[in-house]
């Protein structure tokens, strides 16, 4: 057995970050390459598998000993998969949505393994190499070692072999037996002495979710680089007096704190090294309206050149010192991340385009600023804490940061209070290609994960595959009886895995449903059927074999149809086309982050349209949609309990509900850690519980829609 070694300083840190939510998969980081031009996959796989064997950190074991964590590095068996996604309709959409999946696995830590290596063929000349590794083994100068490393390999199997780890232990024992820290730790100490309280975009705190909301831009760099001349400072530079220009505009503060990240590597060994070294440390930057940007970038120039000499000790470590550890003031405000690294690379002479997927946890909002030598500019990635920003708030921020670093940098002279802030006038977007039809999308699911859970309802489950194999079994008696487009089929069954199926099945058939409330009175009932007319009811199929047959209906045939009582109190039919929801299915997708890695919870009576956007979403993005029983609701502490056994990770709850959720879990019923993120909807939210939610970090999604805009026309984050 390998001997074990202690942890570095920036890996202790992650790992008791990590021992705080063990399956909390925000400390993954990920990027990727396109590669314009053929790949040979067997090649690139030698060439992966031989960079990764030299980088000791991928390899790595934690476990404690006594009191302490300590590592083994022991190498062991990893998978390589090789997708063909060019057959899909949109191959780099699909494989955005796979690796982001892939993005969301939790790492155990003890057992490993701490990476991920795959590569992904979008068409005979476009493919994507991607490699997740967990943040306690690599920064993001390690992930440009590694990208670096296997363009060479594959190209002409030469190069530099990386430097072992332990040569990162050791630079920090010589940088400790020095006695260098007790100066740093003055230099801090009195740098920091008066420090304000950072000023933020947002005035409070928050913890740490599962992933980050990011906004993204290409900017270009030309007049950017030329003014950073002109002033002889970096353009690094200008890019920081940008951030802190905006949030002087958006506080008011005359000082602002930024956390400035650090390669730690300069003047060291490590520059071969791939293993976590990067220190965050705080940047105090006096700015006023009347300040100009080159000015501020002389600023910031000037405390970099002040700060640089004592970046090796320890953001954790002022903390300590100044007593800021578990209490309510933060060190620094928003993180300004700008990554100088050559991100250009060649695979055998084809380019490879090196991107950023995930960059791991962000306390408050992180800019992160990506330079491209092959001339497309730089660009500019906002990552925002999902408990203090939503998608739509943090590309304001955004648009309006640019805005400032636009004008700032071409009218040099003007004070940033005077660059007008306003929303820029955005190019009209090109309309969105047709949502895929919800068969198409569940069908696909099948086909990619056979074997994972589609519906689940305490011990009864079934599959994907065993899903749609019923669904076109039921399919095909409906077409026997006449379903297919625009004909109707009732449905009143109860919540069961086979009543999901007999649902699929009626839309596999071309046909579309007419949920019906198995509770109802039958004056109710008759109503319901007077005025849809279903010419063929789920009951009356008689189960036998058949062929499957696809349905051959069209965007604009019906889905579904829901009835509500309408001021009249009869029955009022909405008629949903398959367009419709489709369009529904993709935006709630998006807007909830839905991943085949979440658990679903089924709470809606599948007569309310608020069961379409549980089931639907749910399977067309490969998730598991578990369905709840009726003893769930019997007692709040049991419905959570129960929502704990079953790993439920998204709830979509009427609002009453969620209100007395809210009040039982302030109350000190604990909410099950699983859960990320819960919608609710149908009547106005109390202030008073939303100030409760608050404090479990869990996003709270509110939303509004009525029937005819199929299911939810606007969505809120109150926790944001």
């Amino acid at each position: 057995m390998t001997a074990t070694l202690p942890l570095s300083a920036a890996q202790t840190s992650i790992w008791f970050g990590q021992q705080l939510d063990p399956a909390n998969p925000v400390y993954n980081t990920a990027d990727y390459v396109l590669v314009e031009g053929p790949v040979e996959p067997e090649r690139m796989e030698r060439a992966v598998r031989a960079a990764v064997a030299e980088a000791e950190s991928l390899h790595a074991r934690f476990a404690l000993e006594g009191d302490e964590p300590r590592q083994r590095h022991e190498p062991r068996d990893w998978p390589f998969p090789v997708l063909d996604l060019s057959a899909e309709p949109d191959p780099p959409a699909a494989a955005e949505a796979w690796m982001r999946a892939d993005v969301r696995t939790p790492v155990d830590l003890a057992e490993g393994p701490l990476f991920a290596q795959a590569l992904l063929k979008l068409a005979d000349d476009r493919w994507i190499w991607h490699q997740r590794v967990h943040h306690i083994a690599v920064d993001g100068y390690a992930f440009s070692l590694l990208a670096r490393r296997v363009a060479d390999l594959y190209t002409d199997g030469g190069g530099t072999a990386f430097g072992p780890f332990a040569k990162v232990l050791a630079t920090e024992a010589s940088y400790v037996d020095s006695g260098k820290p007790a100066v740093d730790g003055g230099f801090w100490r009195d740098y920091l002495a008066d420090l304000p309280e950072p000023p933020g975009l947002v005035d409070r705190l928050a913890g740490i979710g599962d992933h980050t909301v990011r906004a993204t831009a290409q900017v270009p760099a030309e007049a950017l680089r030329a003014l950073a001349t002109q002033e002889n400072v970096g353009w690094p530079d200008v890019v920081t007096a940008a951030v802190a220009g905006y949030l002087h505009r958006a506080t008011g503060a005359d000082e602002v704190v930024l956390g400035l990240p650090v390669m730690g590597r300069l003047g060291t060994p490590l520059l071969r090294v791939p293993s976590i070294v990067m220190n965050i440390v705080p940047l105090r930057i006096p700015v006023s309206s009347g300040d100009t940007l080159p000015a501020l970038a002389r600023e910031v120039a000037a405390q970099v050149k002040r700060t640089r000499p004592h970046q090796r000790y320890r953001h954790e470590q002022i903390r300590r010192d100044l007593s800021l550890v578990g209490g309510n003031r933060k060190l620094f405000g928003p993180v300004v991340n700008v990554m100088p690294f050559d991100n250009d690379l060649r695979f055998d002479g084809h380019r490879g385009r090196m991107r950023n997927l995930a960059a791991g946890p962000v306390e408050d909002l992180a800019v992160g600023v990506r330079d491209f030598s092959d001339g497309s500019g730089l660009s500019v990635e906002l990552d925002g804490n999902p408990a203090l920003y939503d998608e739509r708030t943090l590309v304001r921020h955004r648009d309006r940061l640019l805005r400032l670093l636009d004008e700032g940098v071409r009218v040099s002279d003007r004070p940033i209070g005077r660059i007008p802030l306003a929303d820029r006038v955005v190019p009209r977007r090109e309309p969105l290609p047709p949502a895929p039809d919800v068969v198409d999308l569940i069908r696909r699911r099948a086909a990619e994960r056979p074997d994972a859970i589609a519906v689940e309802q305490g011990d009864a489950r079934l599959t994907y595959a065993e899903l749609v194999a019923e669904a076109d079994r039921l399919a095909g008696r409906l077409r026997e009886r006449g379903a297919g487009p625009d004909v109707l089929v009732s449905l009143q069954s109860r919540r069961r895995p086979e009543t999901i199926a007999a649902l699929l099945g009626v839309l596999f058939a071309g046909a579309a449903y007419v949920p019906l409330d198995p509770d109802a009175p039958e004056e109710r009932t008759r109503a319901v059927l007077e005025a849809a007319n279903p010419p063929i009811r789920i009951t009356d199929v008689i189960s036998g074999r058949t062929q499957p047959v696809a349905g051959q209906a069209r965007p604009g045939n019906l889905a579904y149809v829901v009835h509500t009582s309408g001021s009249t109190g009869r029955p009022n039919g909405v008629l949903v086309t398959r367009e419709a929801l489709a369009g529904f299915v993709r935006a709630a997708g998006e807007r909830y982050g839905i991943t085949a890695e979440d658990r679903v919870l089924q709470f809606a009576a599948l007569h309310f349209d608020a069961s379409v956007e549980e089931v639907f979403v749910t399977l067309c993005a490969g998730a598991a949609l578990v369905l709840r029983s009726d003893e769930m609701t019997a007692s709040i502490g049991g419905f959570l309990r129960a929502c704990d056994e079953s790993r439920v990770t998204f709830l979509d709850l009427p609002t009453a509900f969620w209100h007395e959720v809210a009040h039982a879990v302030d109350g000190g019923e604990e909410l099950p850690r699983s859960v990320r993120a819960v919608v609710i909807g149908g009547e106005a939210a109390l202030a008073t519980r939303v100030a409760q939610w608050r404090a479990t970090g869990v996003s709270l999604i509110n939303t509004y829609g009525p029937t005819e805009a199929t299911v939810v026309a606007t969505a809120a984050d109150l926790c944001a």
